[in-house]
């Protein structure tokens, strides 16, 4: 460790005198472990001494965290970036009556972006300065947390702050497509969110869930409606948006499910639409749980064949390949989709929205449908 560090860990000693010294490098080690390797030995002290010692994140100096380098289940982070895209300040109820503000942004740097929510008086910042794209900011004691579509999400909540760097005037266009001002956000707060529902079917099970694939402002999410949600949303029907109070995202085998439970409720609305967020190239597609909407053209094909899975069920699968100018790509279609697959012939241009991408064994990237994902020849 530095000599700052070694300074770091006896103020820490000091101001906890029953703490062993041998306590104290454990605690290190098991901070350095939860952060999944973003913390150094002289990162988890500084967190340590915020934590153990009360020193602020000015007195220990934290250094920023890389965008590319943020991962889900961080609790106090900072990042700094430019603004690439940004939302209207928008106003919300919570279940306790009280109104909260809501500013989602996207900010980069040189190693990639991330989707940041700004809650309350950091939502009010943004007003207030008349921050607009370009501007440089600095959002220190964020919190991380997976959002619908997959991806990883920086909050502001009310222990941040957010830093202006450097402004810029906010001559063109603030709002991006898919941040529109026209229509309330998809994604309204931490305790209602907004969907249009694409493909919807009923558990085969006597207690099963309702399925569904839905899209939102952040993309693509598969959700399960339970108890007397089940029938609430088999009735509304596919096409519908619906807004629901109180869900819950879990995540199983690399996916991410949306819930609305006994403690949950559904809304219809009638004056609302969700566009289709554009499906994106091939090249662009990453691993991890995020569903995609890609089209390309089959340039390879093989016939369905019979194969067992590791619970013992029997399914179907067809490989494809498909490429779209960017790249190339082989998906997997399952169970149904493998029928599908005999429909297609050498240069079919399709469409596929719902599909899920991994890395494979040789370290190439593949994709597979999953349980409800849309095919259509375009």
């Amino acid at each position: 460790m530095t000599e700052s560090s070694d300074n770091l860990l006896d103020h820490i000693l000091e101001k906890n005198p029953g703490m062993p010294r041998e306590e104290l490098l454990s605690l290190i080690e098991r901070k350095k472990q939860e952060s999944h390797g973003l913390l150094s030995d002289e990162g988890a002290v500084r967190l340590l001494a915020q934590q153990l010692a009360g020193l602020s994140g000015q007195s220990v100096n934290m250094s920023d965290l890389r965008i590319s380098s943020v991962q889900t289940g961080l609790s106090d982070a900072t990042i700094s970036g430019e603004i690439l895209l940004i939302s209207q300040l928008r106003e919300f109820q919570r279940s306790d009556g009280s109104v909260g503000k809501l500013v989602r942004i996207k900010l980069k740097d040189g190693s990639g972006q991330i989707t940041c929510v700004l809650w309350d008086s950091t939502a009010e910042i943004v007003e207030k300065q008349q921050l607009a794209t370009g501007c440089k900011l600095r959002l220190s004691h964020g919190y991380t947390r997976l959002g619908l579509a997959g991806e990883v999400e920086f909050h502001l909540g009310s222990r941040s702050h957010l830093e202006v760097l450097s402004k810029t005037s906010p001559n063109g266009p603030a709002i991006s497509s898919l941040l529109s001002q026209e229509s309330p956000p998809a994604t309204i707060s931490a305790e209602t969110v907004r969907v249009r529902i694409r493909k919807l079917q009923k558990s085969r099970g006597e207690n099963g869930p309702a399925w569904a694939l839905c899209e939102n402002e952040d993309g693509l999410t598969m959700a399960k409606f339970w108890d007397d949600n089940m029938e609430t949303v088999l009735s509304m029907g596919e096409g519908s948006v619906i807004t629901i109070k109180n869900p819950w995202i879990t995540e199983r085998n690399g996916m991410v499910y949306l819930n609305a439970g006994s403690r949950s409720s559904i809304t219809k609305e009638t004056l609302v639409n969700i566009e289709s967020p554009p499906p994106v190239t091939i090249a662009s597609i990453k691993p991890g749980p995020k569903l995609y909407t890609t089209r390309g053209v089959v340039v390879e094909r093989t016939d369905p064949r019979e194969i067992e899975t590791k619970e013992g069920r029997r399914t179907r699968v067809s490989n494809i390949r498909v490429e779209d100018g960017t790249g190339k790509i082989r998906i997997a279609l399952w169970d149904n989709h493998a029928q599908f697959a005999e429909s297609l012939r050498m240069g079919d241009a399709i469409r596929l929205t719902g599909i899920k991408a991994r890395e494979s064994s040789n370290g190439e990237l593949e994709a597979s449908t999953v349980f409800l994902t849309q095919i259509e020849k375009s």
